[in-house]
């Protein structure tokens, strides 16, 4: 099919690495034989950049001629005009959930914007959501009726996983450490580093030589090492549509533990290599003295959710919203 991709997700000169999973999806389609274009929106903030995007996705429909329009993130619906063929939209995360302000509770501008992403819904033939979580915040039973939970899956070609003295020597990590591994924005006060910190304090009563290791914004290609270097990886986040690093942890042989958040279907799923526990320190570090050492190498992620899984669920909303 060919299909127009309508983002703010994207790299970007300011966040080079965002919408990494956007692109990464984009050619597995193309090398499924699918044909993507894209129309991707500025990277200023506010209404302005979907507005100002409606003439750039009028012209690409109409040059184009695309099977359905794509959109990524719900906000991107306000920059798409009527257009004469079916539009899917994935959501992500923030776009339903909304983002909390450092303080606690929504911004004025995510209530704004949950209700812009219902209206994403509703125009939409189809919709997709990472998680069963996130689909539940769709409001309506109509809306999630028509959504189909396509979770985020790995591209295992990229996320395998390195000997781990190898890739502790390559990133000069201490080798006697217990490196608990903390991917994740830690300016984003939903990812809550403070429980972070706490459970590690807590874990290390009885494993000294635990340290939280906090990594963030490296190269995609650069993650498997970091990866197959900890001991353990955590999640403390209020709120997640994936997370997509608790599946390349997996996928890189390292064992999550992980608050209920996001897609919590994968502890079900992998349930020796995962736990999830409430938010506190003493429950967090007792699930990490809880796993089994790893003894690295090897691969945890259910085949289910390799990439190309993903690429045939997509492939199959596509055809439910346009009929072919």
């Amino acid at each position: 099919m060919k299909v127009l991709f309508v983002t703010g997700m994207h790299a970007t000169p300011t966040f080079p690495l965002r919408g990494v999973i956007i692109q990464r999806l984009a050619s597995a389609l193309e090398e499924a034989g699918h044909e993507i274009q894209w129309v991707r929106l500025s990277d200023e903030r506010g209404v302005g950049r979907y507005l100002k995007a409606r003439s750039r996705v009028r012209q690409a429909v109409a040059e184009f001629q695309p099977d359905l329009v794509h959109l990524h993130f719900g906000y991107s619906i306000l920059a798409v005009p009527r257009v004469p063929v079916p539009i899917v939209t994935s959501f992500h995360g923030d776009d339903l959930n909304g983002t909390l302000r450092p303080g606690g509770g929504l911004s004025v501008r995510s209530r704004v914007g949950i209700l812009i992403s219902h209206y994403a819904a509703w125009r939409s033939r189809a919709t997709i959501a990472v998680s069963e979580t996130l689909r539940n915040r769709l409001r309506f039973a109509s809306l999630r009726r028509r959504t189909a939970v396509v979770r985020d899956a790995i591209d295992t070609r990229l996320f395998h996983p390195y000997p781990r003295d190898e890739a502790r020597r390559r990133l000069g990590a201490d080798p006697n450490a217990f490196l608990v591994l903390f991917p994740h924005d830690v300016s984003q006060p939903t990812k809550r580093v403070e429980l972070a910190q706490a459970a590690v304090a807590e874990l290390q009563r009885t494993v000294p030589g635990a340290k939280l290791w906090i990594v963030n914004g490296k190269p995609a290609d650069e993650m498997p090492w970091y990866y197959s270097a900890a001991d353990v990886m955590l999640v403390t986040s209020v709120q997640e549509g994936g997370p997509s690093s608790a599946k390349e942890a997996l996928a890189c042989g390292l064992r999550v533990v992980s608050v209920p958040v996001g897609d919590v279907q994968l502890f079900r799923d992998v349930p020796e290599h995962t736990r999830m526990v409430a938010p506190d320190p003493a429950a967090l570090a007792a699930a990490i003295r809880s796993l089994p050492p790893s003894p690295g190498g090897t691969s945890y992620l259910p085949p289910f959710l390799e990439f190309q899984t993903t690429v045939r669920e997509i492939a199959r909303v596509y055809q439910a919203a346009t009929g072919v």
